[in-house]
């Protein structure tokens, strides 16, 4: 289940200026407890300040986001984030399987972990990401969801280049398109890993083969191989493309008459009749499938030993029977 005000975890945060830990405070105007930095010299030591009812956990002077841009806004997004634009890339570019799966595995194993108070991270988490729903489904699993953005999805409002959580103090991380829309995807990588505890899970999904989806914050783009390395410092449980082959014929199609027809509404009616070839990703060969697809997820469990790039490298011939693994797992 959500967890929808950051103080009821304030025991698991960290300020994201120094690192230090945080402390409640007094009620904000809206009743919900104020959050403020511990160390005296932090200059959060006087508190968070709160926009649209969640925390503001940021650290403005070394983030990508403007402060009083975000409270002159409401906290609200740069980019349009209207359901209906949900609705229909879900139905023209379908339902993600693999991270149905994964996100019922992870509940089901803090589930039977034993532990009092498991949770999961949601890096990004502004729009629930395509197959994550079970996430959220269980009742002693508590998510705490955060983006740049407010949104009634998130826990409160953070940046990820500076996660504010402490280290090693979260059971799973779950993060879905984001990572290609961060400036600096191999810190936001590196964050998660540290707040992320010995043994603990993590799923991630990125953009490959995917055309640029969020304009000018669209920043990278990321095969198998480097996915293994923006996440090193976990041992590999499986891998695979969460949209294959046929998929990318489908969006190619699409983007040729947007292109040819200079309209993005023409060319995805124009489009519409291949949606079908996205039907043809369950066929693909994963070894061929995993250098063309327009997106890759890896699943992994952190791990004492961190990867060597001699193991990035072999990775390329290892990645194969995880992905056929994997297949075999979908819907």
């Amino acid at each position: 289940m959500l967890i929808e005000d950051a103080a009821t975890i304030a025991d698991l945060l960290a300020c994201p200026a120094c690192n230090s830990a945080v402390r409640t405070g007094p009620a904000a105007a809206d009743g919900r407890p104020t959050l403020a930095c511990t160390n005296p010299d932090c200059a959060h030591h006087a508190g968070f300040e709160r926009v649209g009812g969640q925390a503001l956990l940021v650290d403005f002077p070394s983030s990508v986001l403007d402060r009083e841009a975000t409270l002159a806004s409401g906290g609200a997004s740069v980019v349009e984030r209207a359901d209906w634009r949900e609705t229909i890339g879900r139905v023209v570019n379908g339902r993600n399987h693999y991270a149905a799966h994964y996100a019922r595995d992870v509940v089901k194993q803090l589930e039977a972990s034993g532990i009092e108070r498991p949770v999961i991270l949601v890096v990004g988490g502004g729009i629930v990401g395509s197959g994550a729903n079970d996430l959220y489904a269980s009742k002693t699993v508590g998510v705490a969801s955060f983006d740049i953005y407010s949104s009634p999805q998130v826990t409160f409002i953070g940046d990820a280049l500076s996660i504010p959580f402490a280290d090693n103090s979260v059971d799973a991380v779950w993060v879905q398109g984001v990572l290609e829309v961060t400036i600096d995807a191999p810190r936001v990588a590196r964050e998660m890993q540290r707040v992320l505890k010995p043994g603990g899970l993590l799923f991630a999904n990125v953009s490959f083969m995917w055309p640029v989806c969020e304009g000018a914050y669209d920043f990278s783009r990321y095969t198998a191989s480097g996915l293994r390395w923006l996440f090193r410092g976990c041992a590999p449980l499986s891998l695979g493309f969460s949209n294959g082959p046929g998929t990318m014929a489908a969006l190619a199609i699409r983007y040729l008459f947007q292109s040819l027809l200079r309209s993005t509404k023409a060319g995805q009616i124009a489009a519409f009749p291949f949606v079908w070839l996205r039907k043809l990703d369950r066929f693909c060969d994963v070894r061929r499938g995993l250098d063309a697809a327009p997106a890759i997820f890896f699943y992994g469990r952190k791990s004492d030993t961190p990867a060597e790039f001699a193991d990035a490298i072999q990775f390329y011939q290892d990645r194969v029977p995880l992905a056929r693994a994997a297949q075999k797992l979908r819907d």
